[in-house]
C-alpha cells in the first residue's frame, strides 16, 4: 500500500520562494557591486557625477530650482526615480540570459531573477538618496519635505514601472534579440525627455503637453511636488501613472508566462 505523499501548504510554497528571491537578491548585490573595490560606492559616485555635471550647467547657465526647492533636491527628483526605472526595466531585460545556469534548480524561476533585481535596484537607490541627500543637508542645502505621501508614492510606482517594462522587454527579447541593442538607445531618448534636469511643467505647453505623455516625466514632477513651495495645480496624474503601472505589469506577466522555458536565441 503506497503511502500518499502530503501537498505543501501555501504558506511553507511561499516561505520557500521568499527564500530563494533572497539569496537570489544577494547574489545579484555580490555580482553587481562585490567585483569591484568600490562596492555599493560606485552607485553613489555614478548618481552624484551625473548630478553634478548638471547641476554645473544649470548654475552656468544661471538656472535655479524652482518652487523653493534646493538645487541638490531638484536634481535628486530627477535622477532617483529615472534610475530606479531605468535600471529596473534593463536589468529585468537581461536577467534570463544572465543567469540560465540557475534555471536549473527547479526552486528557481525566471520571475524570480527579475523580483530579485527588482529589490536591488531599489534598494540601491533608496540607499543613495538617502546618503546624497544628507550630504545635501550637510553642507547648507535648503531641503523641506511637504508632501510625504507625495514621495513615498513616486518610490513605490517607479520601480514597478520599471519592472513591468521590463518583464514585456524580457519576454520580447527572447524572439527579437535585436530589442537588447534598441533599449539602451530608448532610455538614452528617455533620459532627455522625462525632465531629470529641467521641470517640464516651466516649459511652454507645446513642448509640455507632448513630453507629459511619458508616464516617467509624470512620476519625477510628482516626486518634486513632495518638496515644492508652489500652490500651482501639479502638472500630473496619478491615475494615469497607475495605468501604465497596471497595464505594463499585466501585459508583461502575461507575456512571460508565454515566453517562459523558450530557448534563448
Amino acid at each position: 500500500m503506497t503511502q500518499a505523499v502530503p501537498t505543501p501548504s501555501v504558506s511553507s510554497a511561499l516561505t520557500v520562494q521568499g527564500r530563494v528571491i533572497y539569496a537570489l537578491a544577494m547574489r545579484e548585490v555580490h555580482t553587481l557591486y562585490g567585483n569591484t573595490r568600490l562596492g555599493y560606492l560606485w552607485a553613489i559616485i555614478q548618481t552624484a557625477f551625473n548630478i553634478a555635471v548638471f547641476w554645473g550647467m544649470r548654475e552656468f547657465l544661471g538656472a535655479h530650482a524652482p518652487h523653493g526647492m534646493g538645487m541638490a533636491v531638484f536634481m535628486l527628483c530627477g535622477f532617483i526615480p529615472w534610475y530606479m526605472f531605468s535600471d529596473t526595466a534593463v536589468r529585468c531585460m537581461t536577467a534570463v540570459r544572465a543567469n540560465q545556469a540557475l534555471l536549473t534548480f527547479p526552486q528557481v524561476t525566471e520571475l524570480d531573477l527579475m523580483i530579485a533585481r527588482l529589490i536591488v535596484v531599489w534598494g540601491t537607490q533608496l540607499l543613495c538618496a538617502g546618503i546624497l541627500l544628507s550630504i545635501g543637508v550637510a553642507l547648507g542645502e535648503p531641503v523641506e519635505l511637504r508632501h510625504l505621501e507625495s514621495l513615498a508614492a513616486t518610490l513605490f510606482v517607479a520601480p514597478l514601472l520599471g519592472w513591468g517594462v521590463g518583464l514585456i522587454f524580457a519576454s520580447l527579447a527572447r524572439f527579437w534579440t535585436t530589442l537588447e541593442r534598441l533599449v539602451p538607445i530608448l532610455m538614452r531618448f528617455l533620459f532627455f525627455a522625462s525632465g531629470l534636469f529641467f521641470q517640464v511643467s516651466e516649459l511652454p505647453a507645446r513642448f509640455s503637453e507632448p513630453l507629459l505623455y511619458n508616464p516617467v516625466a509624470q512620476i519625477i514632477e510628482w516626486q518634486r511636488y513632495g518638496f515644492s513651495a508652489s500652490c500651482a495645480p501639479p502638472m500630473y496624474s496619478i491615475g494615469y501613472i497607475l495605468v501604465w503601472c497596471f497595464v505594463s505589469i499585466s501585459l508583461g506577466l502575461l507575456l512571460e508566462r508565454y515566453a517562459r522555458g523558450r530557448e534563448i536565441k
